[in-house]
């Protein structure tokens, strides 16, 4: 016989109407009863620990109960709930969620109910984890490396980190903490047998216990066998052949997730000769067009979108033509929408600006100067490039120079700074500091910055394509004091990760070999700051967490040196010349820190890496750590991140701990006032740092001499770039900055 029963559902707490089901079989209330029970644990589970109420989130579900209904449909019910509870003073809503979500991912894959070792092997015969270099573990190996794995750690995720790992990071069958002993066990596996266990505990504890932030290439990548590489700068020549082997190689280093630089200052100007005929050459622009294209069309497996910079200097021909690439004027077919133009200045650019701003500035040809004078124009700096440049003022007087253009040097400097109020680029990048400072200026040149403006160094048309594996500290969760220690464990995982990836390109090859460069990173500088309540004013204490930092690298580097040999152009370095130790001696701010026994140190065993410390952007992987993104100013203590599952919340590390430091966000700050806290941390900082400035005219009027502060005074102050502006509106909101990057946040 069948029996109709109607059940009255009220969840403990709730204020809302009750939700009537009929059911036709009597019997079947019993499963109703029980996802009763199972919803109220899975909030009591998501909610354990924290300063929140568990009858709160019932007296909000509204999902209709029906026999049979998944566990992910409660879930996500849940989620949507947890998340709307959230707010800047209830932040730990953003955790329940998290672990809703958490709960959800371990019911789809089931990766913890199998013993590892079956996992493992599962993922390798599946294709997932098919790196070549598993294959160096036992069985034995693997089962204690599975007693590692602490499954709890996912809960510490909230909802934005867990949303971000699943739309980025996350492959078949994966939980967050496989991402980590995944990684940890490659990078471990060129180490001793000996040692290698002990390594992949040290790796992976680090890593989830969210102390470093790998690059994006690292997180998606290295477990699959590719490219883990995330920064790379190439250079065509001025023939057919370099440039369009450069857009080949544009494409290799696409689809394999890396944030690409683009030089295109060894490029004949527009109306050079070309081919015998005079005024033939199209110029740069037309060649970044194809360069723009190549990076749409080669999407990253449809993961994240291509992405580089196009640099040119500013003495070059073609620099107005390039300062409109973005701009509404001109024709349409000529614009690159979806590259980061950076112009590289000179010294004298700005010397010559202030002692006469309406004196002449000359650009020219390249080709032709080299042509007529024998000098390779983007090779040349500091005293060398004013030498080069007054012969070719001279050249131009007599008559030997036909491609030059004459400009007001100050009309010249209001078009680049109206160009960068309104689009926020292009990026300024100071080639003369950054080539004073470059430890390897016995053996080449750096021709300019990479999509981030973080990470260069020497850079040889069809020979050397500038390749660097990034990582960060998150500096807020770890003490002052244990940051050097840390920085040197990274160290020794970066080069780990370089020596086991795949180079996309050859000139990327010859440079790992050539170089080892790599790029530990600062995240979340504010969360530091925050936590031992501290500013941006405080420029000592900056550039203490910076120097330490740089300290654990140097050492680890020498200790590398030892254990295997110095990188091949070591010899004649300032590693081994001794001067770039001196200047860390007379900017040192840490008495603990022995700078003369390192000096002697790297001299006696040399450095394994060439470069080691370039803090990334990091916006990105910020979300998935936790974190503020890179070394400058929060955006907002609470904001919204779209992503496909509509605005997830998120907010800051200390919030409730310090909330006065949080409520100044990035548009409070006198923003060429910054510039001297980025030139504090760039003393102990061997490359470069992602900087990037807001003027809000919300807080003030916006003149024409804040957009030439910034970039003047960066320059005074001895940054070595500026990343981009950000303008905004009156009656708009500051939210967080959309990701120009997203190989290096890394």
């Amino acid at each position: 016989m069948t029996y109709k029963l109607t059940i009255i559902l009220k969840l403990s707490g709730s204020t809302q109407q009750p939700t009537i089901i009929q059911l036709q079989h009597i019997t079947q209330s019993l499963s109703f009863l029980y996802n009763c029970k199972k919803i109220k644990k899975a909030i009591a589970f998501a909610c354990e620990g924290l300063d929140v109420s568990p009858l709160e989130l019932e007296s909000k579900f509204d999902e209709t109960l029906y026999d049979g209904v998944s566990t992910k449909a409660i879930q996500d019910n849940l989620i949507l709930h947890a998340k709307n509870l959230a707010s800047p003073l209830q932040d730990e809503w953003l955790l329940v969620s998290g672990r809703l979500a958490t709960m959800n991912r371990w019911n789809e894959t089931r990766a913890y109910e199998k013993q590892f070792l079956e996992y493992f092997k599962q993922q390798v015969a599946d294709g997932v984890w098919s790196n070549k270099n598993f294959s160096v573990y036992t069985d034995e190996d693997i089962e204690i490396i599975g007693e590692m794995i602490v499954k709890e750690r996912d809960l510490q995720h909230t909802i934005a980190s867990v949303e971000t790992a699943e739309s980025k990071y996350l492959n078949k069958n994966e939980c967050i903490q496989h991402i980590f002993i995944g990684n940890a066990m490659l990078y471990a596996s060129v180490e001793s047998k000996k040692d290698r266990l002990s390594y992949v505990k040290e790796f992976y504890e680090e890593l989830s216990k969210l102390n470093f932030s790998l690059a994006s290439p690292q997180l998606m990548n290295l477990r699959k066998g590719l490219n883990n590489a995330s920064c790379f700068i190439i250079a065509p020549n001025d023939n057919i052949d370099s440039i369009y082997n450069n857009f080949k190689n544009t494409a290799f280093i696409s689809k394999s997730g890396g944030g690409l630089g683009f030089y295109a200052g060894y490029i004949r100007a527009r109306g050079s000769m070309l081919m015998g005929e005079n005024g033939a050459s199209g110029g740069v622009v037309p060649m970044i067009k194809v360069f723009n294209d190549t990076l749409v069309y080669v999407n990253q497996a449809g993961k994240r979108k291509g992405a580089g910079t196009v640099a040119l200097p500013i003495w070059h021909n073609d620099i107005l033509d390039f300062l409109d690439i973005q701009t509404e004027v001109g024709d349409a077919r000529s614009k690159s929408f979806d590259i980061q133009p950076q112009v590289c200045f000179y010294d004298l650019f700005f010397k010559m600006k202030e002692e006469n701003k309406k004196q002449t500035w000359l650009t020219f040809c390249p080709h032709e100067v080299k042509e007529v004078l024998g000098i390779v124009m983007p090779e040349v700096y500091n005293e060398d490039f004013i030498s080069a440049y007054k012969q070719v003022e001279q050249a131009y007087k007599d008559g030997k120079l036909k491609v030059v253009t004459e400009h007001v040097i100050n009309d010249l400097w209001i078009k680049y700074c109206q160009v960068f109020f309104e689009r926020g680029r292009p990026y300024a990048t100071f080639i003369d500091e950054i080539n004073r400072a470059n430890p390897n200026k016995h053996d080449g040149v750096i021709l300019c910055a990479n999509l981030c403006v973080e990470s260069y160094s020497n850079t040889k048309p069809d020979v050397y394509a500038h390749t660097c594996s990034l990582a960060s500290l998150v500096v807020g969760r770890i003490p002052v004091e244990e940051l050097s220690a840390k920085s040197a464990l990274l160290t020794r995982l970066l080069n780990n990760g370089m020596a086991i990836t795949t180079a996309p390109i050859k000139e990327s090859n010859a440079h790992m070999e050539a170089y080892r460069t790599i790029g530990i990173g600062i995240q979340g500088l504010a969360d530091i700051l925050a936590r031992e309540w501290k500013t941006y004013d405080n420029l000592k204490f900056l550039t203490e967490i910076s120097e330490r930092i740089q300290y654990g690298f140097v050492s680890e580097s020498i200790n590398m040196a030892k254990q295997y040999t110095p990188y091949p152009k070591f010899n004649g370095s300032r590693w081994d010349e001794g001067d770039i130790f001196d200047e860390y001696i007379e900017n040192s701010v840490c008495e603990d820190l022995d700078w003369n026994y390192l000096k002697q140190q790297a001299k006696d065993w040399g450095m394994y890496n060439s470069q080691g410390t370039s803090p990334a952007p990091n916006t990105s992987t910020s979300l998935f750590m936790m974190a503020s993104a890179g070394v400058m100013p929060h955006y907002a203590p609470y904001f919204y991140e779209d992503n496909k599952n509509g605005k997830t919340p998120v907010s800051a590390m200390y919030a409730k701990e310090n909330p006065i430091f949080y409520a100044n966000s990035i548009s409070y700050f006198n923003q060429s006032e910054l510039t001297k806290a980025v030139g504090a941390i760039q003393k102990f900082v061997d490359t470069g740092i992602s900087a990037e400035y807001v003027l809000d005219r919300n807080s003030k009027n916006i003149v024409a001499k804040d957009i030439s502060d910034i970039v003047e005074k960066a320059w005074k102050n001895k940054n070595k770039a500026v990343y981009y502006l950000r303008t905004v509106k009156q009656g708009e909101s500051l939210v967080k900055t959309d990701d120009a990057c997203l190989a290096c946040g890394g």
